[in-house]
């Protein structure tokens, strides 16, 4: 009768720490970008299509 064989428990990985750490600021600025940049595209669509229901 074959012995049985334990499983070696696997090695948990290391959580890493990320290498730059963002600051508030940073996101705050970030997500301002990001609201401008989707608020002027609606806009313009918007404006395009007034624009096209007057013709």
């Amino acid at each position: 009768m074959a012995a049985k064989k334990r499983s070696v428990p696997r090695k948990k990985a290391k959580v890493s720490d990320a290498v730059y750490p963002t600051s508030a600021v940073a996101i705050a600025a970030r997500n301002l970008l990001n609201m401008a940049v989707v608020m002027a595209s609606c806009g313009t669509i918007l404006l395009t299509l007034m624009i096209v229901k007057k013709f």
